[in-house]
């Protein structure tokens, strides 16, 4: 592996996922040699794989020093409710056992690192109450993935607080875009692959008690934005951020604006399909098996808009761009994390 000057030097675990697969882009593009740690290979020619355990202490030390990064972009995790549902123990080793050692290879390694910044989630803060989650909110996390990422947060703090690790946090929302593989899983994903799917539209699916969830959603490469601010602005260190929300919308209105979206989207070189994808409408299946849901989510912003930050893509037009990913290109596969 080269060696550069590490004032350029990103290194992101969990960088061939979705959100990752964005990131290590979007940094490569700023001139960044950029890192990306995962257990699967790079498709990406501009950034360097590692393949990577983040349970393994002695992989994350080695890694770290190999690399010696000016900023760490912690994204490596079970990165679905229903993932970590499915596998517990696994989940759990990953999301804080992962995250304990990154950060120890962080501070050992330590000289020329900027930032270690982690991807966490609005889950943390459990079940809404009141009208906003704000940064001091109380965490309250009940479920497998959520109390897995709520102790990540904590340790983020505790190295940052404890052993003066410049750390930053995003709690994300739903973020959304082309690329994502859970088509099992997230809403968007998996309601535009029955929608595309190869063999003519199916209707999508939505789970019984679901409908009426509230949730706020984002588009990625906003995501990626916010990313690269808490890594690179000297106010974010040591602070936690709420995402900036696109939009919040109910689970039923989200999956009828897809439907309606996609079928504006296919009209003008496929009136068959278009009227199909309307016809169909969409199937309310039983929720029973599934992790327990939260109800409500809704964060307040103002935080990180307060460094400036602001999204660039509104929900109509992420939604365009994700919708024609599907329509032209076919949802992606094959990526677990």
């Amino acid at each position: 592996m080269q060696r550069t000057d590490s004032a350029r030097v990103a290194l992101v675990t969990g960088g061939h996922g979705f959100i990752g697969t964005h990131l290590t882009a979007g940094l490569a593009r700023r001139g960044f040699r950029v890192v990306a740690a995962d257990r699967t290979a790079s498709p990406d020619e501009r950034v360097e794989s590692a393949r990577l355990d983040v349970t393994s202490f002695a992989e994350c030390l080695e890694l770290v020093r190999e690399v010696r990064p000016h900023v760490v972009f912690h994204l490596a995790a079970f990165s679905t409710v229903d993932s970590a549902f499915s596998d517990p123990h696994a989940s759990l080793a990953t999301n804080i056992g992962g995250t304990a050692n990154m950060l120890e290879a962080a501070r050992a390694v330590r000289g020329g690192l900027a930032r270690f910044v982690l991807a966490s989630t609005d889950k943390v803060y459990g079940e809404l109450c009141g009208d906003a989650y704000v940064e001091t909110s109380r965490l309250d996390a009940r479920g497998v993935y959520d109390v897995g990422k709520m102790a990540a947060d904590h340790l983020v703090r505790l190295y940052g607080g404890e052993f003066g690790l410049p750390v930053a946090i995003l709690r994300l929302c739903n973020v959304f875009g082309p690329g994502d593989p859970h088509t099992a899983s997230r809403i968007v994903p998996r309601t535009l692959s029955r929608i595309f799917a190869a063999a003519g539209p199916l209707p999508p699916v939505v789970y019984e008690g679901s409908m009426a969830h509230g949730r706020d959603y984002v588009y990625v490469t906003d995501v990626v934005r916010a990313l690269a601010t808490l890594a690179f602005d000297p106010r974010a260190c040591g602070e936690s951020f709420n995402m900036v929300p696109a939009a919040h919308r109910a689970t039923l209105d989200l999956v009828a604006e897809m439907i309606e979206r996609s079928g504006e989207a296919c009209e003008p070189h496929d009136r068959d399909r278009a009227d199909a994808i309307r016809k169909n409408g969409y199937e309310v299946i039983p929720g029973a098996g599934l992790p327990r849901a939260l109800e409500k989510q809704h964060c307040d912003g103002r935080k990180l808009g307060a460094l400036g930050f602001s999204n660039q893509v509104s929900m109509a037009e992420g939604l365009r761009r994700t919708i024609s990913s599907f329509l032209h290109r076919g949802p992606v596969r094959g990526r677990t994390r």
